[in-house]
């Protein structure tokens, strides 16, 4: 794979690379990612001579491939190349394209849209202008109506917000989250949408391009102090939404909430998909775990290996989903900071002496949706275990509707199209390792083309009480995540 991206940079007369701009950029960001992996101080110089060559060109560059309206990834390639090198003729760069690009800042600090206000398909309105500034009022309300664009969006301020230091910038994305968190419950972490706005309603598809930006958009934040809702958000779209994608052999191009048979919807761009979802892959894995001033910071538990500098020494840090132990050759003495999510309840069990199994419990956690610290001497073998306590929670939804989570995980229901209006009468509970929920079946949930289409407000509980088990929402490939709940029914 290096081989193949050393080769698509390969040295040019005028220092460019095959391709239109938006495939430039991805190259080059290609090629950073393994200098990150290997140092090859090469790769650096073949950047810069690119950057040059992009400075001299940018005015007859920047107006292809809609690049002034998703000015992203080439924003957040400069700013960490400049992290790395320090060459002040990347700044210019950084100001022109936050000169020219369109304002995202402003349309995120001002978004107040409830509902999609564009039916298009192919991700842009029609007739864009070259420059943002052209834009018409009804052109700029379609344009931030698409999921991925907006995650992108929020991304791109948060690369320019920190070349400038300016407040908005850093802030426009929490401000944008809240916003579409409260009008279209944002379930699975990124998108209960349309793939043109996060949407509430039952029915609408999750768009996995924009799933993945979403992914990418939340990791960015957490460059920021106080970014917890950034890190609650990145956990919930990693394990649930993200992980759906993972575990198919093909990468759909949608995935829906509540379906009761399978949806054949053809990939119009594979490459794109995939692209994506590699690159919100790795935003998972970069930021499960980082390091502080004075320890080690367990964001989550995935599993993965990893090698950390702690005290100038090294240390390996083994994880699977539920512990992690510590591979080191000396004693460390060292701080552990455990993140527990806002919707969970956990409990640290510190190991000492792995081989013997020696448990000790540490904390029980009361607070959530902050960390916890462990102190302590860690010896080779030594690690933590992270246990739930099997406790569910719910959210509303559409027409005052309910789902489900488990430690961060959202539940669902094997569904068919005999089998599927769910009826919630109680909150789940867990029992012999299930989770089990009291459901009653309503004949008022109509489908619509075959699938369920807008849950019912409130529908009268008749018939019989039964449990339903649910599942985690990734194990689910026919499901229904978000339930109608009876009249006389209230969740805390």
């Amino acid at each position: 794979m290096a081989g193949f991206i050393y080769n698509a940079i390969r040295d040019t007369d005028n220092g460019s690379v095959e391709g239109s701009l938006a495939e430039q950029i991805q190259k080059m960001r290609a090629a950073f990612a393994v200098f990150e992996y290997n140092t090859d101080r090469t790769i650096l110089k073949r950047i810069a001579v690119w950057l040059r060559y992009l400075e001299i060109e940018y005015d007859k560059l920047s107006l292809q491939d809609h690049f002034l309206y998703r000015p992203a990834d080439l924003m957040e390639l400069l700013i960490r190349f400049y992290l790395v090198t320090g060459m002040k003729s990347v700044l210019r760069l950084c100001a022109r394209v936050r000169a020219t690009a369109f304002d995202w800042t402003t349309a995120l600090h001002t978004f107040q849209q409830s509902i999609p206000v564009t039916e298009d398909t192919d991700g842009f309105p029609d007739s864009l202008p070259a420059k943002p500034q052209e834009m018409d009022y009804c052109q700029k309300e379609k344009l931030i109506n698409y999921a991925e664009l907006l995650a992108d969006g929020m991304r791109y301020t948060l690369y320019a917000g920190m070349f400038s230091g300016n407040k908005q910038d850093l802030s426009s994305g929490n401000n944008l989250w809240q916003y579409l968190k409260k009008h279209h419950h944002a379930l699975c972490g990124g998108t209960t949408s349309n793939p043109f706005l996060c949407g509430s309603q039952a029915d609408q598809p999750v768009d996995n391009a924009a799933l993945a930006a979403w992914t990418e958009a939340f990791s960015s934040q957490m460059i920021l102090p106080d970014s917890e809702w950034a890190l609650d958000e990145m956990i919930r779209i990693v394990f649930n939404g993200l992980d759906d994608c993972l575990q198919c052999d093909v990468v759909p191009e949608r995935q829906y909430l509540n379906t009761v048979s399978e949806r054949n919807v053809p990939v119009n761009n594979p490459e794109k998909i995939y692209a994506r979802m590699t690159r919100a892959a790795a935003a998972a894995y970069k930021h499960a775990v980082s390091l502080t001033e004075d320890g080690i910071r367990i964001n989550y538990l995935i599993p993965a290996r990893y090698l950390l500098m702690v005290q100038k020494q090294n240390m390996i840090l083994h994880m699977d989903s539920f512990s992690a132990h510590i591979q080191c050759k000396k004693k460390i003495y060292t701080y552990a900071d455990f993140y527990i999510p806002s919707i969970g309840s956990y409990s640290v069990m510190v190991i000492r002496n792995r081989e013997q199994n020696e448990c000790t419990p540490h904390h029980h956690s009361t607070d959530t949706g902050c960390y916890i610290r462990v102190k302590g001497e860690w010896k080779d073998q030594d690690g933590f275990v992270i246990k739930e306590s099997g406790k569910t929670f719910c959210e509303q939804t559409h027409h005052q509707g309910v789902c489900f989570y488990a430690g961060n995980r959202l539940l669902s229901a094997e569904a068919s199209p005999g089998e599927y209006a769910y009826t919630v009468c109680e909150m789940p509970e867990k029992t012999d390792g299930r989770f089990i929920v009291q459901t009653s079946i309503t004949e008022q949930w109509r489908q619509k083309d075959g699938q369920p289409g807008d849950i019912p407000v409130l529908p009268e509980k008749k018939g019989p009480v039964s449990g339903t088990e649910l599942h985690y929402y990734h194990m689910t490939k026919n499901r229904i995540t978000m339930f109608p709940r009876v009249n006389n029914l209230c969740f805390k």
